[in-house]
């Protein structure tokens, strides 16, 4: 027992001692770190800059300011790192941009300024090539187009994208076929659109100095018909059926019909089918959970192309009520 109580009183002393020598501070030296030395670009080109520096060795230094000016600009700070590089993007090709640094320790005194270099970023590369590409041909809310989106561009000095726009496979995107620019990483096309015109479209990234990127890959998509509603009819007030029944579009899809509780959400069954059956009828199985009698339910079928998991035509929303 006396043993064991002289174990529980050194046990609580030795932690309290090992952390105070984890948490022991360094001191105030008083003076500013040592000027930053190796100040050096690694890359200077396309409207961007990227500057190293040797990583200071006092341990007391947590990081470094940046400041940048132009031929007619005073220097002044842009950035505070942690490490020893720095990223500039988003600059002019034709101005001369000048950089300087300090280091700055754990009481926030700066050392004097290091050396300055300069550099400009002219534009000598064209953009990579946009990569993502995705499309969706749409017939909704009464309105034709084809959306088209992908992945936005890493480079700073993108100013935007050119979109082609063919009719067979393996166009050559150029001017003859150029329809649209857009400053965002997607475009909706609704130039003279036609039902069941399979239109294949390629993206050529653009820089602020009009180089071009070489074209993305290719997408392609047709815009559908709504489907016609053979049974029930909008608006009916019929007893339980076992089918759906519509007309086919002209071409082999995919169709999905939804049963919902009110105009806008609360779905409560759905089936898809895909077929290869064109302008014709096509029953669909109706085998829903218990539903209610004298209460209106709202019905939409859309249709599924297969080159996106978006809806490529979608009808207005039906309603029909079940008798007793």
């Amino acid at each position: 027992m006396q043993f064991s109580k002289i174990l529980i009183l050194i046990v609580p002393i030795l932690f309290w001692v090992g952390c105070d020598r984890k948490t022991e501070m360094i001191e105030d030296p008083g003076i500013p770190p040592a000027v930053p030395t190796g100040l050096r670009f690694f890359f200077a080109s396309d409207g961007e800059i990227a500057i190293e520096w040797n990583f200071s060795a006092e341990p007391d230094v947590k990081g470094y300011n940046i400041y940048r000016r132009t031929d007619s600009t005073e220097s002044f700070k842009i950035a505070y790192v942690n490490d020893s590089f720095f990223f500039d993007d988003s600059l002019s090709y034709n101005i001369t941009y000048f950089y300087r640094i300090t280091a700055v320790n754990l009481w926030n005194k700066e050392s004097d300024f290091s050396v300055e270099i300069s550099a400009k970023p002219e534009n000598r590369y064209s953009p990579k090539r946009p990569i993502g590409l995705r499309i969706n041909a749409r017939n909704w809310e009464g309105e034709i187009s084809v959306f088209v989106n992908w992945l936005k561009n890493e480079e700073s000095d993108v100013e935007g994208y050119n979109i082609y726009r063919g009719l067979s496979p393996g166009f050559t995107p150029d001017s003859t076929n150029l329809i649209g620019f857009s400053g965002s990483a997607n475009f909706s096309d609704t130039n003279s659109l036609s039902f069941y015109q399979n239109y294949f479209y390629k993206i050529r990234a653009k820089d602020n100095g009009g180089l071009l990127s070489n074209a993305s890959e290719e997408v392609n998509d047709l815009i559908f018909e709504i489907p016609e509603v053979i049974f029930p009819s909008d608006n009916s007030i019929v007893e339980f059926f076992e089918e759906f029944i519509i007309k086919t579009v002209d071409v082999p899809a995919t169709y999905r019909i939804g049963l919902q509780t009110n105009k806008f959400f609360g779905e409560i069954w759905s089936r898809t089918v895909s077929t290869s059956v064109t302008n014709d009828t096509l029953n669909i199985n109706f085998n829903p959970p218990s539903l209610q009698v004298n209460k209106a339910y709202y019905w939409r079928i859309a249709t599924y192309s297969g080159n996106s998991s978006d809806p490529n035509s979608i009808s207005q929303i039906f309603s029909v009520t079940f008798k007793d």
